[in-house]
């Protein structure tokens, strides 16, 4: 599932690279929406999951962009249009892809992706991607943000638990295109009586 799921954002971030004008591309439109409150899920990644139309406006506020959650294949999935890390008209831009994905009843799974192509090498566009990540997470309320980035520069496990009821995973993938870059959160141990048994 792993494979598929990265292949798809590849296939997505190519197919988004053209047609739409490079001001509405970028990351800094994804993570400067300073009008939008934190913590629109309520505080837990419970609140993510467990009603998907709720979080896929929650998405669209953030400016995620995500697309409407519908029944794709086995599963149910919002498909976010593909956001430039780099300059959208460059011959080989970095684009970075947002999935949500479960049932028609709650979300089992969001993943961020990055997708670099093979010919670039910009440390500065996966930078942008850390940010952009850690931002849409602030936004919505939820931790994860600053231990998943400590996960893709190996300062802490690929995988693990996050307060608020959530695991991380962080894999990588090189195609013969592109090096991809994924980060999937799942729901972890509920919060029972107030009790959050992932927080430290």
């Amino acid at each position: 599932m792993k494979a598929g799921i990265l292949l798809a954002a590849a296939t997505l971030a190519l197919a988004g690279c053209s047609g739409a004008p490079a001001g509405n591309d970028t990351a800094e439109a994804a993570y400067n929406n300073s009008f939008v409150s934190p913590n629109l899920a309520g505080g837990t990644w419970q609140g993510v999951f467990d009603d998907p139309a709720s979080s896929i406006d929650h998405f669209a506020r953030i400016g995620l962009r995500p697309g409407a959650y519908e029944k794709v294949g086995g599963e149910w999935r919002s498909e976010a249009v593909p956001t430039a890390m780099t300059d959208p008209s460059a011959p080989n831009p970095v684009m970075a892809m947002f999935v949500a994905a479960g049932d028609e009843k709650k979300l089992s799974r969001v993943t961020f992706t990055l997708v670099e192509p093979l010919a670039s090498n910009d440390q500065q566009a996966r930078d942008q991607f850390d940010k952009w990540m850690s931002q849409a997470l602030t936004q919505l309320g939820v931790a994860g943000g600053d231990q998943a980035v400590k996960a893709i520069h190996g300062e802490a496990s690929a995988t693990g638990t996050v307060p608020g009821g959530a695991r991380y995973a962080v894999d990588r993938e090189t195609t013969d295109k592109d090096r991809l870059l994924a980060v999937t959160f799942t729901p972890g141990d509920p919060i029972l009586n107030g009790t959050d048994p992932t927080a430290s």
